[in-house]
């Protein structure tokens, strides 16, 4: 891996003594896009299939808006104004959006809102994304975790989920499609959880991965009916591609965003290149079909030549499928990571048997199968 000269002079003392001498024409040269380490810490020639991203990349529409922020990048993004198109495009209010670094900054402070008080707890799955419940552990609160049960096919259960509540608890927190399994709770069963909910919990729905579901009604339909206790967030980063800029966002009664906005979701949470490429990126149908085609065929691909090999799958709406590799798994996973394969043991998610793997370009895929079919 290339050194740049600016990597090496920020490693000693004598790079920040000499540093005013890089502003010359020539040293500029060297600084050029191509001598960035792009790598993000993988070796280089890596496949990358375990960190949930859209490899097709943003659409030509969002690019382009993009590099144009990106030259007015002296300013900051106005986040009004892209709160002002979400909420067409959602047909809510204004005042029941707000727009985060990424639907994680939204997620990430519901915590600090709802659990500052002594012996509070949230309800959360198990075999499912752990940093949201994990700030309510950081915040001094319990997480009461509800499983997922292969002998239900891993499926979400309403009244086990229910059974959790108690007078203390403040948050039920739950990702559909679910990240790693898959999983979708359908919108008949999201009403029943939610009008059972007491008044003192507020119900979290990580929709990160539900523009890639076609079919069903939307879950804002609750908020747009009445529920003044759920927030549902949305992102940029599977569907659209748009992971490294940033861009996600949440929607609830005002009641919840005024608490929101007081700990993040600021006037500077959006910025420029985010702001280009997330307006030109709604209502691009287009795009949308592209994504969710790439996602159908990849599974097919994927339950296939795995199917083949003897290995069970479970799979769903989202960019991934989740492979039962049984004990041999993480055995397999270091396999992988020695041909600088990369895909994502299950154990993080109290699934040890299990490894999940992102949907790449065709021959990021092949390889991966190619490689499985030696190891195995």
């Amino acid at each position: 891996m290339k050194l740049s000269r600016r990597k090496f002079m920020g490693t000693t003392a004598a790079g920040v003594a000499s540093a005013p001498l890089l502003l010359n024409t020539e040293a500029a040269a060297e600084l050029a896009p191509d001598d960035i380490d792009w790598s993000m810490g993988f070796p280089d020639g890596s496949t990358l299939l375990n960190r949930n991203e859209n490899p097709i990349g943003p659409s030509p529409k969002a690019v382009q808006a993009a590099k144009k922020g990106v030259e007015k990048s002296f300013r900051y993004a106005d986040r009004i104004l892209i709160r002002k198109l979400l909420a067409e495009e959602h047909g809510v209010p204004e005042d029941h959006v707000i727009v985060g670094v990424g639907s994680g900054e939204i997620l990430n402070i519901m915590p600090l809102v709802y659990m500052r008080e002594a012996n509070k707890n949230m309800v959360a799955v198990w075999e499912s994304y752990r940093p949201v419940p994990g700030r309510a552990t950081l915040l001094g609160g319990e997480v009461k975790w509800v499983n997922l049960l292969p002998e239900e096919d891993y499926q979400f259960n309403v009244d086990r989920l229910l059974a959790a509540v108690d007078a203390d608890t403040r948050l039920l927190f739950l990702v559909t499609p679910n990240n790693p399994t898959g999983a979708v709770m359908g919108y008949d069963d999201v009403k029943r959880l939610a009008d059972n909910l007491p008044d003192h919990v507020k119900l979290i729905i990580d929709g990160a991965y539900r523009d890639f579901q076609n079919d069903g009604r939307d879950e804002i339909e609750l908020i747009k009916g009445g529920n003044k206790n759920i927030l549902v967030t949305r992102t940029f980063s599977k569907i659209y591609a748009m992971a490294g800029l940033r861009a996600g966002y949440g929607i609830a009664h005002p009641d919840i965003i005024k608490e929101l906005s007081k700990f993040g979701g600021s006037p500077t949470s959006v910025n420029m290149a985010g702001f280009g490429a997330m307006a030109a990126s709604l209502g691009d149908d287009e795009f949308i079909a592209k994504s969710r085609g790439f996602v159908k065929n990849a599974r097919s691909y994927f339950e296939r030549e795995l199917g083949a090999l003897g290995i069970n799958t479970m799979a769903g709406p989202p960019i991934f499928i989740l492979a039962e590799f049984g004990e041999r798994t993480q055995e397999i996973v270091d396999a992988l990571k020695a041909r600088k394969i990369f895909i994502r043991a299950g154990g993080e998610w109290g699934m040890p048997n299990h490894a999940r793997i992102s949907y790449g370009l065709d021959h990021e895929n092949a390889t991966l199968i190619a490689a499985l079919k030696e190891i195995l």
